[in-house]
């Protein structure tokens, strides 16, 4: 019996070593991924202008503590604004690109770069464009992250233990656009979004923030 017992031990070990030998250059091989994440939101409320930035500010810092904040005077359109990505080709040669959106015509406007574990050199971007049917919420984010390499099992634990930065990145966008809906009693619809967002949960849980299910941002 433990001879049996020993055999097939042995024959497990041989074939997880044999998995690793066949498979190990992908297995093993790190390397750090771009992830970017896109959403664009309808709103259509009667509050004021001065309450829905207000609200977007309260949804925003359910998750992100330091941001800067800005109400530039603009005027409704009658088609909604749109972001503009930056153009790689304006650089300077040997500097780095800026891909921050901009958010020209918006009357609301909020940049940060918060710190979350796992997650580096992550960027936050939102514009809310006032136009004559509402307002449209343009929100962008990019970070990178580590994937591959002998801490790919401790990193993913850790995910499942402290979030992780898409985790992160769903809760802050989904937070601001749920605090607007509470706060203005206004109806959101989803326009456009990447990678893309399954369901309606930007209406779940009345006004009940998102930010227990996900991590904060460290201050």
């Amino acid at each position: 019996m433990k001879s049996s017992l020993l055999s097939g031990f042995i024959l497990l070990i041989m074939a997880a070593l044999a998995g690793c030998g066949t498979d190990a250059g992908s297995r093993f091989a790190a390397r750090d991924t771009t992830v970017e994440y896109y959403r664009v939101f309808d709103i259509k409320t009667d509050a004021a202008r001065e309450a829905v930035a207000s609200a977007a500010t309260e949804g925003l810092n359910r998750n992100v503590k330091e941001a800067s904040i800005a109400t530039p005077a603009a005027e409704a359109t009658d088609l909604p604004g749109h972001f503009k990505m930056a153009d790689p080709t304006s650089a300077a040669p040997g500097t780095a690109v800026d891909k921050s959106p901009s958010c020209e015509g918006a009357a609301w406007t909020a940049k940060a770069a918060p710190q979350v574990r796992g997650g580096d050199n992550m960027n936050m971007v939102a514009c809310l464009f006032p136009y004559k049917n509402g307002y449209h919420l343009d929100m962008y984010a990019v970070f990178t992250k580590s994937e591959g390499g002998w801490l790919s099992w401790p990193r993913r634990v850790g995910g499942m233990m402290l979030g992780t930065p898409e985790k992160f990145t769903e809760t802050t966008m989904l937070d601001i656009v749920r605090t607007i809906r509470a706060n203005t009693k206004a109806q959101v619809s989803l326009v456009e979004a990447k990678p893309n967002l399954p369901g309606t949960p930007w209406l779940d849980g009345g006004d009940a923030p998102l930010a227990a299910a996900g991590q904060v941002s460290k201050p």
